[in-house]
């Protein structure tokens, strides 16, 4: 397994990959710098508004909603940028007449899926705390909240990150399965904002953060776990279900 991820990485190499996974990360916290920067008196009195404790409390909720848009998106562009490396050029042929099983090819992408996805919450997660730092936000760094809004992230989109690498793994045309994640990314803003679908996979990127809006102000997100438990279990199930399709299926 290891030489196949070895063999992985030197295609990925020659890809777009390192450019989508700083992407996202770097426009949040751009954002942020500037909101915070130009828009520093509003800012305080949100937060003031909103009963957050510090600072820190009220960055974790700002960039929440941009972070749960933002995020499924970079999984789908990471996810088709990983398999267009064999869908170019007919590179399935030459994969899949090496002596190794499909499942394995399947799960090492996928790893290299979740590597990469892994660094982007990393830098997010480094920029929050620089960015604070650079503001000067008073307190000590809640690093609990910062690191739970990050990896959080990241275990929450399983169930997306396995549906969109299946789809983008097995239907060449990239275009198709860039859509599907773009309206996906869209809708799940939207079911996130009714009680009866915020449950629904979709609405959990939106949701994770270890903070949120409550009747009485910011507070800390009680079905937080519950996200994370089902997310991760979900996404286990479905990636299983695309490697044995994967495995059977008759890719061109």
């Amino acid at each position: 397994m290891r030489k196949i991820l070895w063999a992985e990485q030197l295609k990925l190499k020659r890809s777009s990959l390192l450019i989508i996974v700083l992407l996202v990360p770097l426009l949040i916290l751009a954002y942020e710098l500037v909101n915070f920067t130009y828009r520093a008196e509003f800012v305080e009195k949100q937060a003031e508004m909103f009963g957050a404790d510090s600072m820190w409390m009220y960055l974790l909720y700002d960039n929440s909603l941009l972070f749960g848009l933002g995020f499924p998106l970079a999984v789908t562009l990471t996810a088709s940028v990983i398999a267009n490396i064999e869908h170019q050029a007919n590179g399935w042929k030459q994969t899949l007449s090496m002596p190794i099983s499909r499942g394995k090819i399947y799960l090492s992408k996928f790893i290299w899926l979740t590597i990469s996805l892994f660094l982007s919450v990393t830098i997010f997660l480094i920029g929050m705390v620089f960015l604070g730092k650079v503001l000067g936000f008073e307190g000590d760094i809640p690093w609990g909240l910062l690191i739970g809004d990050s990896y959080g992230m990241l275990i929450t989109v399983l169930p997306i990150m396995a549906f969109q690498f299946w789809l983008s793994m097995t239907i060449k045309n990239q275009a198709f399965s860039i859509l599907i994640g773009a309206i996906s990314a869209i809708m799940g803003l939207f079911l996130a904002a009714a009680q009866t679908t915020r449950w629904l996979p979709l609405a959990y990127p939106s949701q994770v953060s270890t903070i949120i809006l409550q009747y009485e102000g910011l507070g800390y997100n009680q079905d937080f776990s519950a996200f994370l438990v089902i997310n991760l279990l979900l996404g286990i199930i479905l990636m299983f279900i695309g490697t044995i399709h994967f495995a059977k299926q008759n890719v061109q």
